[in-house]
């Protein structure tokens, strides 16, 4: 990522749950009106919007800290880096959403 790149449009529709990606916004928009999806959704959220929106994982964090209920900081910026790639010993975690969207909800 380059100084200056962040695209405020792909960042809005992830936080909206309108990215055009049926399952990930599902999962956003169940995040932002229940507080909490599980950890596979949690980090598919956050893989789609570092490798497919190309966004900074710090940009994203505030986002999730209001949505999540049980939001707490050494456990969140930890899994964020790690999804993100930015951490940890398995750097590219990328999830498939297509395939996720029918493995998990068929």
């Amino acid at each position: 990522r380059q100084p200056g790149d962040f695209n405020q449009q792909y960042y809005d529709a992830w936080c909206e749950g309108r990215t055009g990606f049926p399952f990930v916004d599902a999962c956003m928009r169940c995040l932002i009106r229940c507080g909490w999806v599980n950890f596979r959704m949690r980090a598919m959220l956050v893989s789609f919007a570092t490798y497919n929106l190309w966004l900074d994982w710090k940009k994203i964090a505030g986002h999730l800290a209001r949505v999540f209920l049980d939001y707490e900081p050494g456990i969140h910026y930890p899994q964020l880096q790690m999804q993100a790639g930015t951490t940890g010993i398995n750097a590219m975690r990328v999830y498939n959403v297509t395939k996720q969207g029918k493995d998990q909800d068929p």
